[in-house]
């Protein structure tokens, strides 16, 4: 999910199509919700609706059972991706980098990076690694489980 994209590419359509169908299902998401609080950062607010659902403790607990896990990232073979899922909403994101693989342990560049996670949507701030600053990804539940990214990586969970 965090790799760059060039927007010269023939695949760059395919990329905005799946971004607009992302946007579709999140505001589709959101239209049936009771809002309660606000996310902070401006292009949070032009992806997610500016509120977020007040979660119950089965919500809460069904979004932590969704993305709390590892994952295997295919553009770093070997390389650790860990998510855990705190407060129901809040997620810390962390892993290693290898160039572009990890050896087989998983040891690499260690990093660390913070998202948002409501229902089957994740937006993480990949900032601190030089990508994006709002990646949002959808929990795929078709196998291999995982999150799919906009550049149409997946994370698979392992």
């Amino acid at each position: 999910g965090d790799d760059k994209v060039d927007p010269s590419a023939p695949e760059n359509d395919n990329m905005k199509l799946l971004s607009s169908l992302l946007l579709l299902a999140v505001a589709a998401y959101h239209t049936a919700l009771d809002w309660t609080t606000t996310l902070t950062e401006d292009l949070a607010q032009k992806v997610i609706p500016t509120k977020t659902p007040q979660p119950t403790q089965a919500s809460a607990t069904t979004a932590t059972a969704i993305f709390d896990g590892s994952y295997a990232d295919p553009n770093h073979p070997n390389c650790k991706r860990t998510i855990q899922v705190i407060n129901g909403d809040a997620a810390s994101i962390s892993g290693t980098d290898g160039n572009p693989g990890c050896p087989p342990d998983g040891s690499g560049m260690p990093w660390k990076l913070e998202g948002k996670v409501e229902g089957p949507f994740i937006l993480v701030d990949f900032s601190p690694k030089g990508g994006p600053q709002n990646l949002l990804g959808v929990y795929d539940n078709t196998a291999p489980e995982g999150i799919q990214w906009p550049d149409g990586n997946k994370w698979t969970k392992i």
